[in-house]
């Protein structure tokens, strides 16, 4: 089977004018959505007309738009629920349905389904929605601990790694500090501690930590070490650890890169975006590795998925990180009969 290059982490949602999305208002009026959204391309007036086509739009044709990014995974994102199974409104700051998102994936060639589930639903009504988006087409299940309230080292969610484990259904979870989405409380910060993971590694899950378990900001915590000894443990203990390089062609993470190239191994690499977190012209003073050619023509790529893929290869990310997830993902059949041919 050719490789295909898989953008593995991209966000989708809304506020709920024209979708069954949520967005509240501490997110709406948060600084990272408000950077997001100018920062976005996208015409105020469509997003005053109607915000969550404007955003489905734009999503679904850049992603169309980029020529080197085969698939695209859009990320649902399930809702907070307490420990007694009840969902937490007031705590959930983003919902994008998984019904949302399964249905731009079938109806949209280069989309594929990132499904979430949020553990506390219960091993039997959890089981019930794991197994009706598998059947809907999805390819992984996505976290953000931080901001779902989910400590992945609690062992009351082994159910819930044994049902992926035994449906090959990788777990991208947030690793790392959390800035995009609102952490209810400072403490769960260390939710994105990778750490907390190896429950569900021993257990069998293949799981990507998203964003190498970096910090977004300098002078902020990252665990981007711990996960580096992980990465050297994995292969003595049988773990299916990767970490994704999601929004990593931001000015904030420039003083990490050479960081990430040097602890991460390359066959352990996943290629994301993390869009639409804006993405970054990365000049040449500051990436050894891209030359004022390779820059001049970077800088000229309007297309920010696009953008993203190239940069990432001028920064001396390896090229088998993009298509990594081709190995880690089992992508519909319908979709890889017409969709690319990879690298």
């Amino acid at each position: 089977m050719n490789k295909r290059v898989i953008d593995v982490h991209m966000h989708i949602g809304g506020k709920g004018n024209s979708s069954p999305c949520k967005m509240s208002k501490k997110f709406l009026s948060s600084p990272a959505y408000l950077y997001m959204v100018v920062r976005s391309g996208i015409p105020l007036r469509d997003l005053i007309e109607d915000h969550d086509k404007a955003i489905r739009t734009t999503l679904i044709k850049r992603l169309n738009n980029a020529p080197s990014v085969d698939f695209g995974v859009f990320l649902a994102f399930d809702a907070v629920y307490k420990e007694n199974g009840e969902i937490d409104e007031k705590k959930s700051h983003m919902i994008t349905p998984n019904e949302y998102v399964m249905e731009m994936s079938k109806n949209n060639q280069k989309v594929l389904f990132g499904a979430s589930v949020h553990p506390n639903r219960g091993k039997e009504r959890g089981t019930e929605q794991i197994d009706k988006w598998i059947e809907g087409g999805a390819v992984l299940m996505k976290w953000i601990p931080n901001s779902h309230i989910i400590d992945p080292s609690n062992d009351k969610y082994r159910w819930f790694y044994e049902k992926l484990a035994a449906e090959d259904l990788p777990l991208l979870s947030h690793t790392g500090p959390e800035h995009a989405v609102p952490v209810v409380k400072r403490e769960y910060q260390k939710l994105g501690d990778p750490r907390k993971l190896r429950l569900a590694l021993d257990t069998g899950v293949k799981v990507i930590a998203a964003h190498s378990a970096s910090s977004f900001f300098p002078w902020e915590k990252g665990y981007l070490d711990e996960l580096s000894e992980m990465l050297e443990e994995a292969d003595r203990r049988n773990w299916n650890l990767y970490a994704d390089i999601s929004a990593m062609c931001t000015l904030f993470r420039v003083s990490i890169i050479d960081d990430i190239l040097e602890k991460i191994p390359p066959h352990r690499m996943v290629f994301g975006s993390d869009y639409p977190i804006p993405v970054d012209d990365m000049p040449p003073h500051f990436v050894e590795t891209m030359d004022l050619e390779e820059f001049l023509r970077i800088v000229k790529i309007d297309n920010p998925i696009e953008k993203n893929y190239q940069q990432l290869l001028a920064m001396d990310f390896p090229r088998e990180a993009m298509t990594k997830a081709s190995e880690l993902l089992h992508i519909p059949e319908e979709k890889l009969d017409t969709v690319g041919a990879g690298l």
